[in-house]
């Protein structure tokens, strides 16, 4: 009796949102498997990793959207996971290699590490290959020129989910420091910088790729303004003075 062939699962970053960005690899994959799922809005069925990679996607591929709820239940959210990560087993165990498309990198604040475990949980025995991508942080960087980090600096990147009074506690160790999706506690995480008693530079970006980026070293001014989802801080310790 034949053994039963498992497809393989792909798991691509697409980088943060302009199709130029994307990796030759992740093209590679995309051109090469039977489906692509791509989490989406339950509301609108919108995603922001399938717009960005829908030109390089066949048209013979099966494109399918995973509607992952914008909720803080846990119960509601594990339910969505089992069925979204039921559905790329199901076509795994038929044999077809799948990719999940991510924004971003698949391995970086993603619902690709999410997928992964549930996966492993369900006992799917398929391979899988996970192909990095640009960042959000990486393409602010290099819309804004600034250096993440040079000589023997650090660099710690954080979730803007969690509690700036923590910033504190990393600008001690750290000369530069990311906070994703800061767009919640934006004011906040401008504040527990300039808070610092050290100086530090304040930089902020939007959407970033897209047509609609904004991008500014003075991040303090966007304090009171609403911001997109699609938002990140990047604070810098500023160098002491040089003595004459």
């Amino acid at each position: 009796m034949s053994q039963k062939t498992i497809g393989t699962l792909y798991g691509v970053g697409v980088g943060p949102g302009d199709p130029k960005l994307m990796t030759l690899r992740a093209v590679e994959v995309l051109r090469g498997v039977s489906v692509v799922f791509a989490a989406s809005s339950p509301k609108n069925g919108y995603s922001l990793a399938l717009n960005t990679a829908q030109g390089h996607i066949p048209p013979e591929v099966e494109v399918v959207r995973l509607p992952f709820p914008m909720t803080d239940s846990h119960e509601l959210l594990a339910q969505a996971w089992r069925a979204n990560a039921g559905a790329v087993a199901q076509a795994l165990e038929q044999g077809r290699d799948a990719a999940f498309i991510t924004i971003g990198d698949p391995l970086t604040y993603s619902t690709y590490g999410y997928l992964l475990r549930t996966l492993r949980d369900m006992g799917c025995q398929a391979s899988v290959v996970t192909v990095p991508g640009v960042t959000a942080y990486h393409a602010a960087a290099a819309s804004l020129n600034t250096p993440l980090v040079e000589s023997r600096q650090s660099l710690a990147v954080i979730s803007g989910v969690a509690d700036p009074a923590e910033i504190a506690n990393l600008a001690a160790i750290s000369d530069n420091i990311v906070i994703m999706k800061a767009y919640r506690q934006f004011d906040q995480i401008v504040e527990a910088v300039e808070a610092l008693p050290e100086k530090w530079s304040l930089a902020a970006a939007s959407q970033v790729s897209l047509a609609e980026e904004k991008a500014t070293t003075e991040a303090g001014a966007l304090k009171g303004q609403k911001q997109h989802y699609l938002t990140l801080v990047i604070a810098k310790r500023r160098p002491a003075p040089q003595a004459d």
